[in-house]
């Protein structure tokens, strides 16, 4: 058994990918667990968002995009957002809560697809329970579940988790020998890389 912790975050382009090669590693080899940890590349945009050409030039944000969108090409992603950066503090709340119901991976599908191909402001408590409902989960319990501050520490212990890892970027696999494996390839290479 090979297990993996994985460090993403939902607002992170590539992580759309490395998610897809998580699931898509999941359901090839039931020798290989995957634990989604929860990591926040900016805790302080702005509940309505902010354009990520604030802080990047346009064109490294093009350039970056011909790489994420000719690897996300293998898996159908669709990336119609390419400037919007949202805030993801909430979302990786509920995700933890679609987690303690063995919901995680369809909620964050539906995430990532909310925030990439949709462009939708996944900070907005509406959008998140629409991304719930689209992922199977009972809304009422997890609109309580995001009021518990059991769910705020537990992100907590996540992100402290991170420091420990040493993780500056995501995603970021890291395997039970604690081998880090990061760089993005397609699918073939990169399960190579993970499993051996």
């Amino acid at each position: 058994m090979t297990h993996f912790k994985v460090f993403s975050d939902f607002a992170c382009p590539f992580c759309y990918i490395g998610f897809e090669i998580g699931d898509r590693l999941l359901n090839e080899n039931k020798e290989v667990t995957i634990e989604w940890i929860p990591f926040i590349l900016d805790k302080d945009v702005p509940e309505n968002g902010s354009d990520l050409s604030d802080d990047i030039p346009r064109e490294n944000i093009d350039i970056a995009y011909r790489r994420i969108e000719r690897l996300g090409r293998e898996y159908g992603l669709v990336y119609n957002n390419k400037t919007n950066k949202y805030n993801t503090n909430l979302l990786h709340i509920a995700g933890l809560y679609a987690h303690s119901v063995d919901r995680f991976r369809p909620f964050a599908r539906e995430a990532f697809k909310a925030i990439f191909q949709d462009d939708r402001n996944v900070s907005d408590l509406e959008v998140i329970n629409q991304i719930g409902l689209k992922s199977g989960l009972n809304i009422l319990e997890m609109n309580e579940a995001i009021k518990d501050s059991t769910f705020y520490e537990l992100l907590e212990e996540y992100l402290n988790l991170a420091k420990v890892y040493d993780i500056d970027s995501v995603p970021t696999f890291v395997r039970d020998d604690n081998k880090k494996i990061f760089l993005l390839k397609d699918y073939e290479k990169f399960k190579k890389d993970l499993l051996y």
